[in-house]
């Protein structure tokens, strides 16, 4: 992103960051959204349970106080077992009629005195009075007291104390238990809410991914149409360039062999005109590199198989050059592209190996095919290696238009073959491998280029 980011100029880079900020801003808007709201739902949730809880309390507390004042009217002695009958029918009737969970009498030791059903009376343990056994005493002490919730076997209740005593000032203390089932419906409301909060952080990371995506797709387009405007631009001045220049140039080359022809003693003079032809050619290969990079490249597909075209490559290459050798892995790769492009674009990078090993002795250049699969993907792989200098640190540097460290050079060759490639919908790197020079590789998606 940095180096298409580098690629345009000024005023976009400016409102690429502006754009940039927008999206940081957008996704900290949604993010601060989501947050405020699930924080909001929770603690929404948490004021209902407590209003509820506090209902709850005040309504079995005015219960229990009546209930107790009522028992206490018709009791004479807990220990009378006439009375106990009457007791259990009165608490069992308070029972039913507050719709209650349970209703029974709690002794001094803790144990249960008298149950309004009287089956449950010994089959039954409630081990949650030993955590109310603060709430109890406080009721022993004359006051009515609630417990805090307790759950069992996954059904919430509270309880709640209250004292009473007989005609001889024996106390007991009063326990009623209610459901607590509107928790039970809290706790849907939380998971619900807990649900809400992970997929609030799924959308938003989905939101934060396609809109970096869009925007590293819009950058790439911003790229590609800025470099289409000034490629258009450079077109339209270098043919312009290309016609001033080739026809001066066209009347040297034929002034220069008229005069060739008219020297009296032509072994004197061949050398000059020699060097007059020599830079004729290289100013029209450097009019045709111009040409070259400044046309958007046409690429006629077909499915072609690179291994014969590779060899020939290496072949004519190893004829009037250094020697090629090309390693192929497969009999046969067959790939969609433009064969002529290809060619141009290997061709290039055979000429740059050759110049890079000129001073470095003997050595062959190795051009290799070979297929590759990534994650799934398949992927055609081509290799140009040499044993020249290195890139010395210039790997990057290297596929910039007119970038070149040889006084003779446009600079122009890499960064033709970088439009090729990509143009196929490949891409091109520059490696130094660890026995030194240089290695091109370029890779295509398997099933070949992208144009047409």
């Amino acid at each position: 992103m940095g180096s298409d980011r580098q690629n345009l100029p000024r005023a976009q880079r400016r409102l690429l960051r502006r754009r940039r900020w927008t999206v940081a801003a957008v996704v900290g808007m949604t993010f601060f959204f989501l947050l405020f709201y699930n924080l909001a739902s929770y603690f929404f949730l948490k004021s209902i349970g407590r209003q509820l809880e506090e209902s709850l309390d005040q309504r079995l507390a005015a219960t229990a106080a009546l209930t107790a004042e009522l028992v206490e009217l018709g009791l004479h002695s807990f220990t009378d077992a006439g009375e106990a009958k009457l007791l259990r029918g009165t608490l069992n009737r308070i029972r039913l009629d507050h719709e209650l969970e349970a209703a029974y009498l709690v002794g001094e030791d803790g144990g249960i005195l008298l149950d309004a059903r009287p089956e449950l009376e010994k089959s039954v343990g409630r081990p949650y009075l030993m955590e109310d056994s603060l709430a109890i005493r406080a009721a022993f002490a004359g006051r009515v007291q609630a417990s805090r919730l307790h759950t069992v076997a996954g059904n919430h209740f509270k309880s709640v104390y209250a004292p009473v005593s007989d005609v001889y000032g024996r106390g007991a203390v009063l326990a009623l238990e209610a459901n607590a089932g509107f928790l039970q419906t809290m706790d849907r409301f939380y998971r619900a809410l807990y649900i809400g909060v992970i997929i609030s952080v799924l959308l938003l990371a989905a939101l934060a991914l396609f809109l970096i995506l869009a925007m590293l797709q819009f950058l790439r387009t911003e790229t590609r149409l800025y470099q289409s405007e000034r490629l258009a631009s450079l077109g339209q001045m270098a043919a312009t360039v290309a016609h001033e220049i080739r026809n001066p140039l066209a009347i040297i080359k034929s002034t220069a062999d008229v005069l060739r022809e008219k020297q009296t003693q032509p072994e004197k003079s061949d050398e000059f005109f020699d060097f007059i032809d020599e830079e004729i050619a290289r100013l029209n290969r450097i009019v045709g590199d111009f040409l070259a990079y400044s046309r958007e490249p046409r690429l006629e597909m077909a499915r072609h198989d690179l291994v014969p075209l590779l060899n020939e490559l290496a072949a004519g290459f190893s004829r009037q050059g250094r020697r090629v050798d090309c390693q192929c892995t497969e009999q046969q790769l067959f790939f969609r592209c433009d064969a002529d492009q290809i060619g141009q674009m290997l061709l290039n990078l055979l000429l740059n190996a050759q110049q890079a090993m000129e001073n470095s002795g003997e050595g062959d250049i190795i051009l290799r095919l070979r297929k590759q699969s990534i994650l799934g993907r398949s992927q055609v792989v081509i290799e140009v290696q040499d044993h020249g200098p290195g890139l010395q640190g210039r790997g990057r540097e290297i596929f910039e238009p007119f970038f070149t460290t040889r006084s003779s050079g446009t600079g122009l060759g890499l960064a033709v073959c970088k439009r090729i490639v990509e143009g196929h919908g490949g891409e091109i790197m520059a490696l130094e491998p660890g026995e030194g020079g240089t290695l091109m590789r370029i890779i295509f998606p398997g099933h070949g280029g992208q144009g047409e």
